[in-house]
């Protein structure tokens, strides 16, 4: 990737992926083939075919103001609780999967995410996975990937976590850190002024140089991976926005 269109990336993406905590309701949603459609009536929702005919149904809880999937073979549903407004966050149901209209499996926050100082709240609203969650695999994956760096893929078909890792190899020389940066014109190396610890030991003087081609020169403030000092950030979270404060519960 050339050092413009990172620039570009960085400011298109940067900022149009953080969202402004706008509220929806939404009464219907459709598989990606159009063949089946979940729809909220009064307190239930009922889950038709092409033709119009019911399959199943399943109580409605709040669901309209999350994030529905269906799958293109109408069997299983994942609801994804957008978190704006939380309260009592640790122990919040945020994922469930729900198969022939039962629910099979539900996830709370503190299953997925450990540290609750690595999410973003911006007033009622606390986002805590990048914003590209979503079916995978011919549906049958459903894929999200936390703040903590740690992707994680569930099987639909039964709610069970089937990955959840980084994807890097950590070591005692692999840190995740949010900081403050000069990139120069004429050399890759710099100098970060660590603001936030995400992976690793905290460092002297809370400073670590490394090197980089990621970036055009001036002033930089990002999170970044650095292993064996070289920045190894996956492009998934490079530009992303992080947050800074921490959630209390």
């Amino acid at each position: 990737m050339n050092k413009a269109f990172l620039l570009l990336f960085l400011l298109v993406f940067g900022t149009s992926t953080v969202k402004a905590g706008e509220p929806r309701i939404q009464t219907t949603i459709k598989s990606r083939n159009e063949h089946f459609t979940l729809k909220l009536k009064k307190n239930t929702w009922n889950l038709t075919d092409a033709k119009g005919n019911l399959m199943y149904s399943i109580p409605e809880k709040g669901y309209s103001a999350m994030s529905i999937f269906v799958t293109n073979d109408g069997k299983s549903v994942v609801i994804l609780d957008d978190l704006l407004n939380a309260s009592k966050l640790l122990k919040k149901s945020v994922i469930r999967f729900f198969y022939e209209g039962k629910q099979i499996a539900n996830y709370n926050f503190s299953d997925l995410v450990k540290d609750t100082c690595n999410v973003i709240r911006k007033a009622e609203e606390v986002r805590w996975t990048l914003e590209d969650f979503d079916l995978a695999k011919n549906d049958s994956i459903f894929s999200i990937a936390t703040f903590e760096f740690n992707e994680i893929d569930f099987n639909v078909k039964t709610g069970v976590i089937s990955k959840n890792k980084k994807p890097f190899t950590v070591d005692k020389n692999t840190y995740i850190l949010r900081g403050r940066f000069y990139k120069s014109s004429s050399s890759d190396k710099t100098e970060m002024t660590i603001r936030k610890y995400i992976l690793g030991d905290k460092l002297p003087f809370d400073t670590i140089h490394f090197t980089t081609d990621m970036y055009t020169k001036g002033h930089w403030d990002q999170v970044l991976v650095i292993k064996d000092g070289v920045d190894v950030t996956p492009i998934r979270y490079r530009g992303e926005v992080f947050g800074d404060a921490c959630l209390m519960n």
